[in-house]
């Protein structure tokens, strides 16, 4: 799933290629709502419905889950995600990105297409994946209610 770059040596993924969706709640300024939500810029670390699990020193690991995405198209957004105006049940606007502008810290693994998670590369503490994951929130763009 990875591939060296010729020119700079650093792993490439095959996914940063992809186009990825996720519908989220939009913040005054126009981009999405940063938390700990799968509603939001974020993931879930807490409660039932966690989307990464952190170890007892309050790191973060690859592989282990991520925030979720939908890769291609918005139509790829589970159902209750997928906004009333697409055919779906939710209540938030969709919005872009392509996964080539994410921080080189945060991988696209595809976990069963369309569906892939924004990860952690490596082991690190959460508040660096999540700062990691708000400094995207700029190249998110909404294109459907």
């Amino acid at each position: 799933m990875r591939e060296e770059a010729e020119s700079t040596g650093h792993v490439r993924d095959e996914a940063s290629e992809h186009l990825m969706f996720r519908a989220m709640r939009q913040d005054l300024d126009g981009y999405p709502l940063l938390g700990r939500s799968s509603r939001t810029l974020g993931v879930r670390v807490d409660g039932q419905y966690r989307d990464l699990p952190a170890a007892e020193d309050g790191t973060v690991a690859p592989e282990t889950g991520g925030m979720s995405v939908a890769l291609e198209k918005p139509g790829n957004l589970p159902k209750h995600r997928l906004p009333r105006s697409l055919g779906g049940e939710g209540r938030d606007p969709v919005f872009r990105m392509f996964a080539a502008l994410l921080a080189q810290t945060l991988p696209i693994r595809v976990d069963r297409n369309p569906h892939a998670y924004v990860e952690p590369r490596r082991r690190c503490p959460l508040p660096k994946f999540e700062s990691a994951l708000n400094a995207s929130r700029n190249h998110w763009s909404r294109v459907h209610d």
